[in-house]
């Protein structure tokens, strides 16, 4: 009985754990990368609320020239002047119209360009009023740090005047 005694404590002592200065280095491997991976948490939850600005941006911009759209490119309104939600088609400056509106609580910043492309020449009835446009909407959320955060809109729109220019 004494030998099993002894060969039991040999393998015994031979068996080893982790020290404490193992399982301390362990712990700090383990706490870097939780760190880094809630830092892509937090990244994606940034990128994720900057892509819900520019959705509700694009639906901001998509809404207005749809309604720019809808005022027919006349005689009597090619020359009023833009307004939201009345206003004509007369060119803007060129800095455009600048207007703050609230989306789903969230603020956002609408500029209007309307630019003159074409107009009758001279010697025509209605000399130099304009018959074609370029309509540009741009969308920025508020607190937006670069500009790809915003949003614009480009089309053009043409009167039916008759002609050749």
């Amino acid at each position: 009985m004494m030998n099993r005694q002894c060969v039991n404590r040999r393998t015994d002592s031979t068996q080893r754990g982790f020290t404490l200065l193992e399982a301390a280095i362990a712990l700090v491997v383990l706490m870097i990368i939780g760190l880094g991976i809630a830092s892509l948490f937090t990244y994606a939850i940034q990128a994720n609320s900057r892509a819900d600005d520019r959705e509700l941006a694009m639906a901001i911009a998509q809404k207005r020239m749809e309604w720019l759209r809808t005022i027919p490119f006349t005689t009597q309104t090619r020359t009023v002047a833009y307004s939201y939600p009345n206003g004509g088609l007369a060119a803007t400056a060129t800095s455009g119209v600048i207007e703050n509106v609230t989306n789903a609580g969230r603020p956002y910043s609408v500029t209007t360009i309307i630019t003159d492309l074409s107009t009758v020449p001279a010697g025509n009835p209605d000399a130099g009023s304009p018959t074609l446009k370029r309509i540009q909407v741009s969308v920025t959320p508020g607190g937006a740090a670069t500009a790809f955060e915003s949003v614009t809109i480009t089309t053009q729109r043409s009167t039916q005047v008759t002609g050749i220019y």
